[in-house]
């Protein structure tokens, strides 16, 4: 029986020529590709199937199966820094979100400003072959060391233009980007379970230096008389909970006030979080008001619910706080049912068909009642893996 390691001392015996046949194939054809790697195997002597074949391709990098014939490619196609301007015909290549999201980013940003960074890869006729988003985040723990890696929000390449390296040439331009602008290292979300989750992995592969670590989960959700069911018993316990509550909420505020603003210095100099903040870049949205709550004790900010529509009919829960203390208050699902019932559930002719958040499984307390309360009744459940790649220390 073939094993790996004799597929790939088969593939050392391919001429180059034939391994340029091969790629152009797999580009254009991948099942025509294997059975053409099943004939070649035959002429040397070795029975393979198209499943084996499969197979280990599977299990090589990419560069490992076509190192030499993917540089050479990927020098025909040139790396452009996108603006706002010149990003807008890239777009078709990502998703409607990202389109939204990259268009809002780039717009606000100076010409100077490295906060966000779109690269795109142009064929000699111009065609726009690949694509690849990213911006700076902020991994640092505590005030006194900095960890700004840049986060890689997408990397897309057009069908015509796949296997040819390209996501991997994208990478090493942002690679070089990062080093060369002092960030500590690049940050990559991998999606599991996925169509394309493996070729993320072995785009940043561990082999390669990465580090994978558990991440985030994002679910989404959809008007259903099983999501209604679990806003009526979160109702019932919040009319229990809410008897003696000495908090009270309100709804967020149209414009920035002096409330909040207050709220937001005092979190620069405690533990505490803060309130969405209209001059920090890390907001490249706004909150939808109506949809959005504050919570207040004795006058004073703490909590909050505060969403903003990702699409005309999908709103995202984007931050969600109590201050410690009131946690088992029942002012957290007080504020959940309050915006799911208003959003999604009124008798209002505009309901939100859709809704979407981010859970943190480091968050265990949370975490664990979303997995059991949630997750039933949820229409999508994606579990995100971290892939890091950290720079050395000059």
């Amino acid at each position: 029986m073939t094993t790996l390691n004799g597929f790939k001392a088969l593939r050392a015996l391919v001429p180059a020529d034939v391994l340029s046949e091969l790629y152009s194939l797999f580009a254009s054809d991948p099942d025509a590709a294997r059975q053409r790697m099943v004939e070649i195997a035959g002429e040397k002597g070795v029975t393979l199937t198209t499943d084996q074949v499969r197979g280990f391709l599977s299990r090589m990098d990419e560069d490992e199966v076509f190192d030499n014939i993917e540089m050479s490619a990927s020098q025909s196609f040139q790396c452009r820094r996108l603006d706002a301007s010149s990003l807008l015909d890239w777009l078709h290549l990502t998703t409607p979100l990202m389109r939204k999201y990259a268009s809002t980013a780039l717009a606000l940003q100076g010409a100077d400003d490295r906060h966000f960074l779109a690269f795109g890869l142009e064929g000699e006729e111009h065609e726009h072959a690949a694509l690849l988003l990213a911006e700076l985040t902020d991994c640092s723990r505590n005030d006194q060391s900095s960890d700004q890696r840049l986060c890689i929000l997408s990397v897309v390449v057009a069908k015509p233009f796949r296997h040819q390296g390209l996501g991997r040439t994208l990478l090493r331009h942002a690679e070089r980007w990062a080093r060369t602008h002092q960030f500590s290292g690049l940050h990559l979300p991998v999606p599991l379970q996925t169509n394309f989750t493996d070729a993320m992995q072995r785009l940043a592969s561990t082999d390669r230096g990465w580090t994978a670590s558990p991440g985030k989960v994002v679910v989404g959700l959809s008007i259903s008389s099983a999501v209604e069911a679990l806003l009526q018993r979160l109702e019932n316990v919040v009319s229990r909970q809410a008897r003696h509550a000495s908090w009270q909420m309100a709804p967020f505020p149209e414009k920035q006030t002096a409330e909040l603003q207050k709220r937001i210095v005092m979190a620069r100099h405690s533990k505490l979080a803060a309130p969405w903040d209209p001059d920090a870049k890390d907001y490249e949205w706004q909150p939808a008001a109506r949809h959005s709550r504050l919570l207040r004790h004795q006058g004073e900010i703490v909590g909050w619910l505060i969403t903003h529509f990702v699409s005309p009919d999908c709103l995202r829960y984007a931050k969600f706080w109590v201050d410690p203390g009131w946690e088992r208050s029942g002012a957290p699902l007080a504020m959940l049912a309050s915006v799911m019932r208003s959003a999604h559930f009124s008798a209002n002719t505009d309901v939100i068909q859709k809704g979407c958040f981010i859970s943190h499984p480091t968050n265990y307390l949370l975490h664990h009642w979303i997995t059991k309360q949630i997750k039933p009744v949820s229409d999508s459940w994606i579990e995100i893996e971290n892939r890091d790649l950290i720079f050395p220390l000059a």
